[in-house]
């Protein structure tokens, strides 16, 4: 029978195996040299992006694509003058091949703003009937012209049943010019219609006002060194697109009196007016209104001298044409 015999560890083999189990542990908590300064901070890196292979940026500068100039970043394009500039030195000149005709000068085919049309607006025909008695007013404009520049010819008055011309009865020869798209001036002559007639130097301005008043403010000298001025102002409600009301507002003023005429210094009347008309046609135009006119200052007194009311109310009826 053999006998094993019992053998000791060597001890030096016991000191490596306490050793290795020592320094195991602090050999894993210490980083190591070749780690990343946040590991060695003891904070832990953010995970990876994953990015797709497509949507990285691509640098497309260097990109060779025909037919396309792509700028790089920064760089500005220069797409050069837009308009303007001189024709080029081999330019042809219309005028070569256009057989004498210029700047839209064909017979028929000028601009519109350049054609001369005669125009004839009655804008008050009217039988007129009141506390003065019966009668006929008018107010006619005639005009012929380009936009910019018109004759016009324009008269306006009353007539009452004993043959008696209103003292405001007159016709007017005027050049009307254009200032801006809303306002014109007039230059011209007037001349008084009846008894004790003066004849006026005239100017003015006309044109359309804010909130679509039409205005009239005309400036007169006479013959007989008076001084006189007259002003309108009208505005016009739609009811319909053919039911309207034109409600008007005129005053005359003069500097000095006139025996013949019955007229006094100063504010001469005011008169107030509303007439409602019904378009059967544009051209042609029916309606119905009421005047109202007070005498003022010496015109008062002439009036109040011949026993006549001051005060006049008058209804109308009457027709508005054009053509």
């Amino acid at each position: 029978m053999i006998r094993m015999a019992r053998t000791r560890p060597a001890p030096f083999l016991v000191v490596l195996l306490f050793s290795t189990a020592i320094a195991s542990p602090a050999s894993a908590q210490e980083p190591s040299s070749t780690a990343p300064d946040a590991f060695q901070a003891g904070q832990v890196p953010p995970p990876e992006e994953h990015i797709h292979p497509a949507s990285q940026t691509q640098d497309h500068a260097g990109m060779d694509m025909p037919g396309m100039d792509v700028p790089s970043t920064g760089m500005k394009m220069d797409m050069g003058r837009m308009q303007g500039g001189k024709a080029p030195p081999d330019a042809r000149d219309s005028n070569d091949y256009s057989d004498g005709y210029r700047n839209s000068t064909l017979p028929g085919y000028e601009m519109a703003d350049k054609l001369s049309i005669p125009k004839v607006l009655v804008d008050e025909l009217e039988f007129v009937s009141g506390n003065e008695g019966q009668g006929v007013g008018w107010t006619v404009l005639v005009t012929k012209g380009q936009d910019n520049d018109k004759l016009w010819l324009r008269s306006q008055g009353l007539k009452n049943s004993r043959d008696r011309l209103d003292a405001e009865s007159s016709v007017e020869a005027l050049w009307w010019h254009s200032k801006s798209p809303f306002w014109g001036t007039v230059l011209g002559v007037r001349q008084d219609l009846g008894k004790g007639a003066t004849t006026w130097l005239a100017a003015g301005v006309e044109g359309l006002a804010p909130y679509w008043f039409d205005v009239q403010l005309t400036a007169y000298v006479g013959d007989d060194g008076r001084i006189a001025g007259r002003a309108k102002a009208g505005y016009e409600v739609l009811f319909t697109n053919r039911l309207i009301l034109t409600s008007q507002v005129e005053t005359n003023l003069y500097s000095k009196r006139s025996v013949d005429r019955e007229l006094g210094g100063g504010f001469s009347n005011v008169e107030l007016s509303g007439r409602l008309r019904y378009e059967l046609s544009r051209k042609f135009t029916p309606y119905v209104g009421f005047v109202w006119e007070r005498a003022l200052g010496g015109t008062a007194a002439f009036r109040r001298a011949d026993r006549e009311l001051t005060t006049e109310r008058r209804v109308v009826v009457g027709l508005r044409l054009w053509w």
